[in-house]
């Protein structure tokens, strides 16, 4: 039993995610994901560029090979690798232009994470739990653990957790079947791994960040600091905007993915009418931009600027990308037909624009170069970028840009 807790929506999942997070839900205490040698490296030199259409600007350094999508995150890349030949773990690495850095393993029932900053680092998440690596048996315990994604580093952990994350540093018994009903979750301090107290609090955790909890109960919504318990906003200090109905009220339905960086988009909404979406800062209840059109994608966020990428559908069927910072607020906006932003960093987006591979500048959204290329799914504050590869569909050719 969870002495402190809130109530997350946990709603569509399908029946194999069903399958998978049940391995990864339970209590007590005794396990937890740990850093091994990296015995075999992830990363191999590479001889020559292979494929000649990875876009412009980039000098391929090394392969790799990961099962889940990788991702970015201070000075290195993140991924796991299922295990394979007499291997029993689920594998964790965190690799750049360097090479391979470290390996963390873990249960192969538990592929969950949360990338996140543990007082200012960079941060992975890693689940844990006692379930049999057969998949046979009940699960008693599932676990949390920081770890640096800069050097593997243990921060803190393991925090005992009652299932899988829903959503940043929020994490929910799982459902026992396809539900839209409330179950029982625990959010943690990013900073320290402890259990947030909300039970002053009324209402669902609904989104967490880097320490910054958004908890609401229909239009009532506030946001709270994990580390203190403070208040630093609530729905009633917003303005309500411009073209809303008179009787709209917040709402948040998380409608961009799973992560929207330092900010959040609140609907206002009178029920059955139109809505008028609005981006506000996370911490400040700060209003940063007016929303544009339906969701047509995640949210892509740049970690070194904070800068949130949202690409949304007009009522023609044609896209509108902004780019929003907490503190700045609207920084640009642009028009297309079709939009797909792919990636962000080192001061540029890539995004596929009208059928287009581009490169923008991330500050004004001017296009620098476009044209028929590959474009990288990851990069990092320091340029370095990961290209997909034709040869496998978990392949990857790791790039440093150009001098």
């Amino acid at each position: 039993m969870y002495k402190h807790y809130s109530w997350v929506m946990v709603t569509a999942l399908s029946a194999p995610a069903l399958l998978l997070l049940s391995a990864c839900s339970g209590g007590g205490s005794g396990v937890g994901a740990q850093r091994v040698e990296v015995g075999e490296p992830l990363t191999r030199a590479v001889s020559s560029p292979g494929r000649e259409d990875y876009f412009p600007g980039f000098r391929p350094v090394s392969s790799v090979s990961v099962d889940s999508a990788p991702k970015g995150s201070g000075s290195a890349f993140t991924g796991s690798v299922f295990p394979a030949g007499g291997r029993e773990n689920l594998s964790f690495y965190g690799f750049n232009s360097s090479g391979t850095r470290w390996r963390i393993d873990t249960n192969p029932s538990c592929v969950g994470t949360v990338l996140t900053s543990v007082n200012g680092e960079p941060s992975i998440v890693i689940l844990d739990s006692d379930a049999r690596t057969d998949g046979k048996g009940p699960v008693s315990v599932t676990v949390a653990t920081a770890f640096a994604v800069d050097d593997g580093e243990k921060l803190w952990g393991p925090t005992e957790v009652p299932g899988p994350s829903t959503g940043g540093l929020i994490f929910a018994n799982t459902p026992k079947g396809l539900t839209a009903e409330k179950a029982p979750g625990t959010v943690l301090d990013a900073d320290t791994g402890a259990v947030v107290d909300l039970n002053a609090q009324t209402g669902t955790a609904l989104y967490e960040h880097h320490g910054t909890v958004l908890i609401g109960d229909g239009p009532a919504l506030s946001a709270i600091d994990a580390g203190t318990g403070q208040v630093l906003w609530d729905s009633s200090d917003l303005r309500r905007p411009p073209g809303a109905d008179p009787e709209a009220q917040t709402l948040f339905r998380g409608s961009y993915g799973p992560s929207s960086g330092g900010v959040v988009v609140l609907e206002w909404t009178a029920g059955g009418g139109s809505s008028v979406p609005v981006v506000y800062d996370l911490q400040t209840g700060k209003e940063l931009a007016q929303a544009s059109g339906t969701p047509a994608g995640i949210a892509r966020v740049d970690a070194a600027t904070g800068t949130v990428l949202f690409t949304a559908r007009q009522p023609s069927g044609d896209h509108v990308l902004q780019a929003v910072r907490p503190e700045a607020g609207l920084l640009w906006s642009k028009a297309a037909k079709d939009a797909e932003v792919l990636a962000a960093g080192h001061g540029a987006v890539y995004a596929r624009l009208n059928g287009t591979s581009a490169k923008m500048d991330l500050e004004s959204g001017a296009i620098l170069d476009s044209g028929e290329f590959v474009l990288p799914e990851a990069v990092l504050a320091d340029g370095s970028a990961l290209f997909p590869t034709r040869e496998s569909s978990t392949g990857y050719v790791l790039a440093e840009p150009e001098p």
